[in-house]
């Protein structure tokens, strides 16, 4: 399902502020479209404004400097009282054109980058009029905080005004922005038959872990970078997927609306952290989920926002780079330790894990079996879904140079794909005596939470997988795509089928 919105196509950079960026400020200044609440002594002169340049280009106290979009100048943004570890925030946008296109966002997120990472401040905090709510919502979307009311603290054109603190802290952006630098472990598991060893994805760090934080961190990147307000996807009452979107939604006090089939909408410990989270849940048959979901953005765009949709499960191009990514970390582990896995085995549900991990192999030409154990879908039509998500990632512009010849034909896409929909038992959701075993077995032995519905259904398969093929000798790399909550369901079901 594709949906159209809205992005930043050009790049947004910002650089010190130079003597050749005097008049652009003073224009920009000078215009009542910008400087409504700005706090200058009006109107802005270029002789002025050079002395105060000349007097302040080399203070370490502040960082004064020019936003650039598309390489043209468009705003000037800052850090001024750098001292004992803090400084002041300012922004300005100048040009009409850059403004509500993100531009604004993405400037503020690599001066907090420079600030953090650069000068190793411990807090940024900056003071904005109470009326003027545009740059609060920039300042929220950027991760900053209210946490004070300053009543009749400055004068602006003779007026009195009231202003408000907002302030972010390193821990609070690094920890926003780092979610997806520590890769997952990969620990020695169990010797047998095969040495098994297990990528613990659902250690990623938020909310429980999982494919789908690895694919949200990567969603929330573009919805960071653009200028979106609200956040529309699909799923089940059992989502990881839309647990994870609505958490990192709510983190940043963006409203996140789910629809969801009432054919799988039963209370789960998912759907009750979604709601938790504030997420609006909207619940019809099926077959109404596209139109629903339609009527939504729709109705969002007529009220003024501008949401981002993300497929369900974070189907698409950016789902399948999460687990092209994923697929380089488990290389850079080969390369480090000298263990190469023969196999690499995971719950195959949705479609772009397996089809970031199969571009990945592709891409770096490596030899190996990787397995997607279907957790509900049967073939032909599920082993398809991944293939149209391996043709759809790799017919990307980046991979278009028609000099170069392509490190893949479409018999090596073929062979690599590999669906078994063999241990999909009753369906989606179902267990069945093998799967309660592995959740007990991992747990009891290994400390390893799995679910019924996705990973101990691949766990449990690819141990069928292996036995039924009398493979023997290799070296298996089992990847734990998350779902902890779900384990819970598990538990307080009973499973006395035990």
């Amino acid at each position: 399902m594709q949906m159209n919105q809205k992005t930043i196509k050009t790049a947004v950079s910002i650089r010190k502020f130079e003597e050749r960026d005097i008049p652009d400020k003073v224009r920009w200044i000078n215009d009542e479209a910008n400087n409504q609440y700005l706090h200058y002594e009006l109107p802005l002169e270029e002789e002025k404004t050079l002395v105060w340049f000349r007097g302040n280009q080399s203070r370490e106290d502040r960082y004064d400097a020019v936003i650039e979009w598309a390489g043209e100048p468009v705003g000037v943004i800052g850090l001024l009282s750098i001292e004992d570890g803090q400084a002041e925030y300012y922004i300005t946008m100048g040009e009409e054109r850059a403004k509500g296109r993100g531009v604004a966002k993405q400037a503020s997120l690599l001066l907090l980058e420079y600030a953090f990472r650069g000068r190793g401040l411990r807090r940024v905090y900056l003071y904005t009029e109470v009326e003027n709510l545009a740059a609060q919502r920039l300042f929220e979307r950027c991760g900053f905080r209210r946490v004070g009311l300053a009543k009749k603290s400055a004068v602006n054109r003779g007026r009195v005004v009231d202003r408000y603190l907002y302030e972010i802290s390193r821990a609070d952006f690094l920890k926003r922005q780092d979610m997806e630098t520590a890769p997952a472990p990969i620990l020695f598991l169990e010797d047998g038959p095969n040495q098994i060893y297990i990528k613990r994805d659902d250690l990623i760090p938020f909310s429980f872990g999982g494919n789908k934080a690895r694919k949200a961190v990567l969603f929330f990147r573009e919805i960071d970078a653009g200028d979106y307000d609200a956040v529309v996807t699909y799923g089940s009452s059992s989502s990881n997927h839309c647990r994870v979107i609505s958490n990192m939604a709510a983190a940043r006090k963006l409203p996140c609306y789910i629809i969801s089939p009432e054919e799988a909408s039963k209370p789960t410990a998912n759907s009750r952290m979604m709601e938790l989270f504030g997420a609006e849940i909207t619940v019809v048959p099926v077959e109404q989920v596209h139109d629903t979901i339609e009527q939504k953005l729709q109705e969002l765009r007529k009220a003024g926002r501008n949401p981002y949709f993300i497929a369900g499960g974070g189907h698409g191009n950016i789902g399948t780079q999460a687990y092209v990514n994923c697929y380089q970390e488990i290389r850079d582990y080969e390369r480090e330790t000298g263990i190469y896995f023969d196999y690499i085995f995971f719950a195959s549900g949705t479609g772009t894990t397996q089809a970031g991990l199969v571009c990945g192999q592709l891409l770096a030409g490596d030899e190996r079996r990787i397995v997607g154990i279907s957790i509900a879908r049967k073939n032909p039509r599920g082993r398809q879904v991944v293939l149209d998500s391996i043709a759809e990632y790799l017919a990307q512009p980046k991979f278009a140079d028609e000099k170069a010849q392509p490190p893949y034909t479409e018999e090596q896409i073929q062979a690599a794909t590999i669906f078994d929909d063999s241990y999909t038992g009753e369906g989606y959701g179902q267990d069945n005596k093998d799967i309660r075993q592995t959740i007990d077995r991992m747990l009891l032995c290994h400390g390893i939470p799995m679910d019924s519905t996705y990973t101990a259904k691949a766990y449990a398969g690819m141990q069928s997988y292996l036995r039924e093929r009398g493979i023997e000798g290799k070296t298996v790399l089992f990847l734990h795509t998350g779902g902890t909550p779900l384990f819970f369901d598990d538990l307080s079901k009973g499973m006395d089928a035990r």
